[in-house]
């Protein structure tokens, strides 16, 4: 038991040490060797935790995304209108994204270095966003707050939306590191098109 609680808390080290370079250097231009000495342990070690830096890679994005879930089911918990949980869910949402730009996760050159390694992680974080959002529309439903006759697919509806004007920065910065301004301009139009949604299924 206590050395399954030392392997646990090593394999959390690494991926906290490579985690910050991922954030600094980006994907492609960190190497295990270096993780490995950042918690002072041999590349053999490390490769017992993690065989490839894909799999260090993909322990690092699955770390975030479980930080995201469990703020989303912190707001699902709270006493608050649905409409206001959506746009709380949005601004996390976008925190995510700028953490996903910085680790490098988006930018050109590492998109195509890591694109197997997050493919399926983010096709299943999917389901567990699509499961949340349909969890605040359900509750508004019930709560009379939104139109009880809203179709099964309002949920995907409005994660397609996110993703859509995610993609279109994407486009334009060419996925590199998000300034302030640009960071400003997507905010702003993620909550002006959750501020649409919102209306458009409100119960009038």
């Amino acid at each position: 038991m206590i050395s399954e609680k030392l392997s646990k808390e090593k394999e959390n080290a690494i991926i906290n040490a490579a985690r910050k370079r991922f954030a600094h250097y980006g994907f492609s231009k960190v190497t295990m060797e270096e993780i490995a000495g950042d918690v002072e342990m041999g590349k053999a070690s490390l490769y017992y935790y993690f065989p490839t830096k894909d799999d260090l890679f993909r322990a690092v994005i699955f770390q975030e995304q479980n930080e995201l879930k469990k703020s989303i089911e912190l707001i699902l918990e709270k006493p608050k209108y649905a409409s206001e949980k959506l746009r709380e869910y949005v601004e996390q949402r976008m925190k995510f994204f700028r953490i996903l730009i910085n680790l490098g996760t988006l930018s050109v050159h590492s998109y195509f270095d890591t694109k197997s390694v997050f493919k399926k992680l983010f096709l299943d974080f999917e389901m567990v966003e699509l499961d949340l959002i349909k969890k605040i529309i359900d509750e508004g439903k019930l709560k009379n707050e939104f139109n009880p006759d809203l179709p099964d697919n309002a949920a995907l509806t409005f994660l397609h939306i996110l993703q859509g004007l995610r993609c279109r920065v994407l486009r334009w910065t060419k996925g590199q590191s998000l300034d302030d301004e640009t960071h400003k301009i997507l905010q702003n139009e993620m909550k002006a098109a959750t501020d649409f949604f919102i209306h458009g299924i409100e119960n009038k």
